[in-house]
């Protein structure tokens, strides 16, 4: 597969005003196993008390919370779905998330500081808490021109590529419980126009990076904290391979990811 290419190709006939471009996309399934880490408005990291995790000292006991689930992939439009298996959190019951979604932006999709736009939301505890996040995906994009069923991809694979995600939420402590390069880590840029409900993601522009991991949350019980998800390995369990046509349109995504792009680069070379 020639990820870089392929977008590359379509990109190019949106510009020059082609109504429609043939595209070879690949859908891409994968596992993933994770970290979930909370963190208040200024920073200071949330401790899960639920069992297992406040019992574990490997993640400084609930400190950060194991996490696993699958993603779908779809490298024509960079547009993906996923799933998280539902977790315990503060002994009130589990997390159980519903309408994960997220969409490639920045960097044409490929090479270090793409990022994703994602959406999602949790029942806890009576309550329906929406949440939306910018990913760094440059540890998977990376590897996406050879990527095969089986494949896993972890802090190994992404140092040797060299475009490695570091999550935002990695000096937590003091640097005391570090997670390292990962192939897709939670970036500290925020999102603006959440309003409490989900949002179309191409609709979504930009808003401030305020250096602390996660886009803070404005309802449910946590509003002013960030979520952080970070996904230390990924494994590709299936991809399907297909010939479509593509309306040009789908690449225009509007000024405010044209603008997202721009601070993605920014952001790179500074």
């Amino acid at each position: 597969m020639n990820f870089k290419k392929t977008a590359l190709s379509v990109a190019l006939g949106a510009a020059l005003g082609l109504s429609a471009t043939a595209s070879q996309a690949d859908i891409i399934d994968m596992d993933y196993s994770g970290l979930f880490t909370m963190l208040d408005p200024g920073g200071v990291v949330l401790q899960n008390t639920s069992y297992p995790y406040y019992g574990d000292p490997t993640w400084g006991y609930g400190l950060r919370t194991q996490i696993s689930g699958t993603m779908s992939f779809d490298t024509d439009t960079g547009a993906g779905t996923g799933t998280v298996v539902p977790f315990e959190f503060f002994n009130k019951g589990p997390a159980v998330a519903s309408n994960v979604e997220f969409q490639a932006v920045g960097d044409g999709f490929g090479g270090p500081g793409s990022l994703m736009l994602g959406n999602m939301s949790f029942a806890w505890n009576s309550n329906v808490i929406t949440t939306q996040i910018v990913l760094d995906g440059a540890g998977l994009f990376a590897e996406m021109p050879t990527i095969a069923v089986g494949d896993v991809y972890d802090a190994t694979t992404c140092a040797a590529s060299g475009a490695c995600a570091t999550p935002a939420s990695e000096g937590i402590k003091k640097n005391k419980y570090p997670i390292g390069p990962v192939p897709i880590a939670t970036s500290s840029f925020n999102t603006v126009g959440q309003n409490g409900v989900p949002t179309v993601l191409a609709d979504l522009s930009m808003g401030t990076d305020d250096g602390i991991g996660g886009s803070p949350m404005d309802n449910g019980p946590f509003s002013g904290f960030n979520a952080n998800f970070d996904m230390t390995s990924v494994t590709v369990t299936n991809i399907t391979t297909s010939t479509i046509p593509v309306p040009a349109a789908v690449w225009l995504f509007g000024s405010g990811l044209v603008g997202l792009a721009g601070v993605a680069r920014r952001r790179k070379q500074s």
